[in-house]
């Protein structure tokens, strides 16, 4: 479920917020447990293709300077109150280099309307203090069974995760489910009742997850996010916690167990090998967290894979933007969200000096979502930041800058293939990497033959020359005019340098090279032409 202003083109409004509007000093709760995980159920066809409902069991402390707020919210009889810790749930998985969300947007909030102060904690000693807060000192812990309750989950698109507020008025609950008609569906009195939620299958409302990326190989990780009104963000790094949940199907019903213990911060901190920043946009709303993964050279090609976490932005993401360095060639460009819908991914595109994603529809990068994105690109990276354009208009800026790597360092060396030669002959080449020589080698050079040319471009044409017209009907020109580096009386094969100077100026220069030889009458004209090759001069 998406926010129904969402926009593609944003209109800039002033910012009206000079802090943190709410923010309390000394509001510091404290997520210290993911301490289980259940599986409750699936739902759907046959294995793998049905949907699996899962709870997590957490337990939290306040460690802060003062007593929290917390209003016992009335679920029948009385208006309902917006005073109270949310919590959300997110499982994500790592394999083969990257890490993405699998839970889908239909994994709805805890609303944890009753406190209990159960004690002294990791926080302290528990305090005496008023009736209707979370003392300092206390803590709190509830099981799967009380988190996985449908009574008390909501969508997370009703909560404002920047300042933990939520309006009960013409809310999930105020309506009911099914829902309720006339005024009892915005008088803020709760309507969704027991009744409906034990109606509810096993999986509706809880961490939704399709069977067909639990049955993939990986390593998988719960997490829980507390979000408390007034907290400050300076004292919201504690408030994210994960563990990692292994996942066995017995070929009638999923099993799970929780192992390893929890680790502090984003789900992202797990991805081995990443770095990661965070971005928010100043007092007036919240903050993405950016994961950047670079592997390669492989060949002069490098792979870029990036997880963007929105933490609590409750503006959302309609972008992600990267400098990319202009002489860059760039592959096998991709984009997953996590709701199943192709026709809704975010499209990419490339002008000047970026490389841009756009969110399609209503697919914004919302609060507690998890994306991606990866190509292949021939430049190395470099420090830098990114761009994530605000999907809906309020306070602040219109977008988020976040530092991380990007693609726009030097350009490497690669070697690309055009076409096809006519009558076997073919053309290669190695890399053409600052301070040394490449090798351009022709084959498949006919016996007999005497005399052929490599011809050296550097203005390679932008795109074939058919010269079928003229009695060659495989072949086609890939380079005009140029350098000729001739070559006689070779067998089989035959081979020119290509001298190529340490020198940074000569970064993203292109040579294309095609080889001609003079044979034995295969053809009208009497010879015959290779394939093309295009070379990037490059470092390493």
């Amino acid at each position: 479920m998406r926010h129904p202003s969402f926009l593609l083109s944003l209109v800039g409004l002033a910012s009206v917020a000079a802090a943190q509007a709410n923010a309390v000093p000394g509001t510091d709760v404290n997520l210290y447990d993911v301490s289980a995980s259940t599986i409750y159920g699936r739902r759907g066809g046959a294995y793998p293709t049905g949907e699996v409902g899962i709870g997590f069991g957490h337990a939290f402390c306040n460690g802060g300077t003062v007593h929290v707020p917390w209003a016992t919210s009335p679920t029948t009889g009385g208006p309902m109150t917006d005073v109270h810790f949310k919590i959300a749930f997110l499982l994500a998985r790592e394999s083969n280099g990257r890490i993405v969300q699998v839970s889908t947007p239909e994994s709805f909030v805890k609303h944890s309307r009753v406190t209990y102060n159960l004690g002294s904690s990791q926080c302290g000693t528990c305090q005496a203090g008023p009736a209707s807060t979370f003392r300092m000192g206390c803590y709190d812990a509830y099981s799967t069974g009380f988190n996985g309750n449908r009574f008390n989950l909501g969508p997370p698109n009703e909560i404002d995760p920047w300042t933990g507020s939520w309006n009960p008025v013409g809310s999930y609950f105020d309506r009911g489910d099914p829902a309720v008609v006339g005024a009892a569906a915005t008088d803020g009195v709760q309507s969704l009742t027991s009744t409906q939620t034990n109606a509810f299958d096993v999986v509706k409302n809880r961490v939704v997850v399709p069977e067909s990326e639990l049955s993939q190989p990986g390593v998988y990780f719960g997490q829980v996010q507390l979000v408390c009104e007034g907290e400050p963000v300076a004292n919201r790094s504690n408030n994210l916690l994960s563990d990692q949940i292994n996942f066995t199907w017995n070929g009638t019903a999923w099993s799970t167990s929780n192992v390893g213990g929890p680790v502090a911060g984003s789900v992202l901190n797990r991805w081995a090998g990443s770095t990661r920043n965070l971005g928010g946009n100043g007092t007036d709303d919240g903050r993405f967290l950016v994961a950047c993964k670079v592997t390669g050279p492989v060949d002069g090609v490098y792979h870029y894979e990036y997880a963007v976490h929105n933490i609590d932005n409750a503006r959302g993401g309609a972008s992600f933007k990267l400098p990319l360095h202009p002489d860059a060639q760039l592959t096998a460009v991709g984009f997953r969200d996590n709701n199943g819908n192709a026709l809704d991914d975010w499209s990419w595109s490339r002008t000047g000096g970026e490389l841009a994603f756009l969110a399609s529809g209503t697919n914004s990068l919302d609060w507690n979502t998890l994306y991606n994105f990866w190509f292949d690109a021939t430049v190395a990276p470099t420090s830098g930041s990114v761009t994530i354009d605000q999907a809906r208009v309020g306070a602040g800026a219109l977008s988020v800058a976040v530092a991380n790597d990007v693609p726009n360092g030097a350009p490497s060396a690669t070697v690309a293939s055009l076409g096809s030669g006519c009558f076997g002959l073919g053309l290669s080449a190695t890399r053409p990497v600052l301070g040394t020589t490449a090798q351009i080698t022709t084959s498949g050079i006919p016996a007999g033959t005497t005399l052929g040319v490599t011809v050296l471009s550097f203005t390679p044409a932008p795109a074939p020359i058919d010269l079928s017209a003229i009695g060659m009907p495989t072949c086609f020109a890939y380079v005009v005019g140029g350098t000729n580096e001739l070559w006689l009386n070779p067998v089989g094969t035959a081979q020119v340098p290509l001298v190529v100077p340490n020198a940074a100026s000569l970064n993203g220069l292109l040579v294309g090279a095609q080889s001609v030889s003079a044979s034995p009458p295969l053809t009208p004209l009497g010879f015959i032409a290779s394939n093309g090759v295009l070379m990037v001069v490059g470092a390493q």
